[in-house]
């Protein structure tokens, strides 16, 4: 079974490098016939309260013919108030305006022998109503998962790449990191899947003696790099090969791109720039 996980796509309703490059990926995605496709966050170029940005990232994923699922990013609805990026908090009113447009931000998908399950990260740490509320499904689902091997997606990573405090939220909270791992306690955790950090980069983590697979997607917007170590700072989406049989449980994942993308800097894209300027925000 195949799933594609793209992320980063930082559509601005002026159209522009981003969405060239979305629509360049959708044909690659529908070419690949995956079973599912998951959008891991960072849907909107930077502003989460621009509702344009918003309608028509979703007309262009709308192309996507595979069943498409999402999970919001913090330039979707903001984030938890601690080293929030340019003050943009996660409210109920952002949330409201991201499911409205995208459907759940938490969502349990049970796609052959493995389930799918979609969490948001931007709510963990918030105090708000709609993080308690996801805890509360969280700790209900166990039960419907059963003997699948899960693989988990969110936009944060679960597990903190850098060994070192950095200035913005790069991971959950690591309290929030336990509580996640308590929650699924005998599920199998077979992979996790993040976006957020603009690059591709693969490892594993040991959750109650099995060993998971740990992956960071590129960006299909721009790309940065930071991670250091084996990371692929280039544009590209994850496919991940999932095993039945006698491989149930494995996890392969592979990056896939496009000669014809256009890769450039942030900075050298004037929807990205028009954003910030909006925003009153200089990098």
């Amino acid at each position: 079974m195949k799933i594609i996980q793209l992320s980063d796509t930082h559509i601005s309703q002026l159209g522009g490098v981003t969405a060239d490059n979305l629509q360049k990926f959708i044909t690659l995605i529908n070419d690949i016939n995956p079973t599912l496709v998951v959008h891991s966050g960072d849907i909107a170029i930077l502003d989460p309260d621009n509702n344009g940005d918003r309608e028509f990232a979703k007309q262009l994923l709308q192309g996507i013919q595979a069943p498409l699922r999402v999970i919001p990013g913090n330039h979707d609805v903001g984030e938890r108030p601690e080293n929030a990026w340019a003050g943009l908090v996660v409210t109920p009113e952002r949330l409201n305006a991201f499911t409205s447009t995208f459907g759940p931000d938490h969502w349990l998908e049970l796609a052959g022998n493995w389930a799918v399950i979609g969490l948001n990260s931007e709510i963990m740490g918030s105090g708000l109503p709609e993080e308690d509320a996801q805890w509360a499904w969280l700790e209900t689902i166990a039960a419907e998962v059963g003997e699948r091997p899960a693989l988990i997606f969110t936009h944060k990573p679960v597990f903190n790449p850098y060994p070192q405090l950095t200035e913005h939220n790069i991971a959950i909270p690591d309290e929030s990191r336990r509580r996640l791992l308590d929650a699924l306690t005998g599920v199998t955790l077979a992979g996790f899947g993040s976006g957020h950090l603009h690059e591709y980069a693969v490892s594993t983590q040991q959750i109650d003696g099995t060993e998971a697979v740990v992956v960071s997607a590129p960006a299909t917007g721009f790309a940065h790099g930071g991670l250091g170590g084996p990371a692929l700072a280039q544009l590209g989406i994850v496919e991940y090969q999932l095993g039945e049989g006698e491989k149930r449980g494995a996890v392969q994942p592979f990056f896939r791109n496009l000669a014809t993308l256009t890769e450039v800097p942030p900075t050298e894209i004037a929807e990205f720039t028009a954003a910030l300027d909006h925003l009153g925000v200089t990098l």
